[in-house]
């Protein structure tokens, strides 16, 4: 076998060992007030490895996931993993109520008499009091799936 043949054969298979397949495709949430949570607070803070993405299953996370089309599904009147918050009756997200609302607590967890568990994002991550004032609308008008209920101002 000639030298260019070898040369050949090593790059095609390096090629090939190399391709990978395309990821399947993202989750596209709705043009809603949640799908503004989703894109510009979950994904740039929440959903990521080792905190709230679909592959993260320690103990940081507690089952919430906040990356893909079961997020809004798995965190609407959802009992939290902490057994605290579950004993004050507290559900992930609450529609119309903040205060029960386990995740807009560990929000505002400085300013919460809820403190179960530590302040969310974690990581030396923080929102801004705009993206938490826009979390608070949204919960406040019902937590809607669709439509825009909260000020978009605030977000954008």
């Amino acid at each position: 076998m000639n030298v260019q043949k070898l040369v050949f054969i090593l790059f095609v298979a390096a090629f090939i060992s190399c391709h990978k397949d395309e990821p399947n495709p993202s989750y596209t949430p709705p043009d809603s007030s949640f799908g503004l949570i989703y894109q510009k607070v979950f994904t740039p803070s929440c959903a990521f490895v080792g905190c709230h993405a679909n592959e993260s299953h320690d103990d940081h996370s507690h089952g919430v996931t906040l990356q893909g089309p079961d997020t809004y599904a798995g965190m609407i009147n959802v009992n939290p993993k902490n057994s605290l918050a579950v004993a004050a009756k507290m559900k992930l997200i609450v529609p119309g109520d903040t205060l029960n609302s386990f995740m807009y607590q560990k929000l505002i967890y400085n300013r919460s008499t809820h403190k179960y568990g530590a302040p969310m994002p974690g990581g030396g991550l923080y929102l801004t009091e705009n993206q938490i004032t826009f979390i608070r609308q949204w919960i406040t008008a019902g937590a809607p799936l669709e439509g825009h209920v909260a000020d978009k101002s605030l977000i954008n």
